[in-house]
């Protein structure tokens, strides 16, 4: 007994008012599968765009904020290297770090409040030897300025 092919068979089969009819295997994509295929591909696209778009301001943010933070260091070392007398209690002017545009910290300022605390650490107009150093660090991002401040306290020796 010959096997016959399956497809031959099932080309010779009639279900009543319907008949089988032999499928040609044609190879190809139909136009709607291309065009849901680029459709789907560019939603995946933006999203990938948006994401490393979104990765890569929160990297400057963090940045910047590390930067603020070691200037912010930096200047309340500054301050601490200096005697007690050498502190004078006022509300510092805003100083930038640098003028010359082509610095790395030329979008970054600092501002020095010093102040008389007492024991409770609450502002004071009498000097029972205590100093309260606030630093203050501003810098750009965008169209907004962001801020850190640092404090720490001088005690007279």
């Amino acid at each position: 007994m010959k096997k016959k092919n399956f497809l031959n068979q099932c080309s010779k089969i009639n279900l009543g008012a319907y008949p089988v009819r032999k499928r040609s295997f044609l190879t190809g994509f139909t136009m709607v599968e291309i065009v849901v295929a680029i459709a789907v591909l560019a939603i995946g696209v933006v999203g990938v765009s948006t994401f490393f778009a979104g990765s890569t301001r929160n990297t400057r943010n963090a940045s910047n904020t590390s930067v603020a933070a070691n200037l912010g260091q930096g200047v309340i070392d500054e301050e601490l290297v200096k005697s007690y007398n050498e502190l004078n209690p006022n509300d510092g002017d805003k100083v930038k770090f640098s003028e010359d545009s082509a610095n790395s910290f030329y979008n970054f300022s600092k501002k020095i409040n010093i102040s008389l605390i007492d024991q409770n650490l609450n502002s004071s107009v009498t000097d029972i030897g205590l100093k309260k150093i606030d630093v203050i660090i501003y810098w750009n991002e965008g169209s907004s300025e962001k801020s850190s401040q640092f404090s720490t306290i001088k005690a007279k020796e």
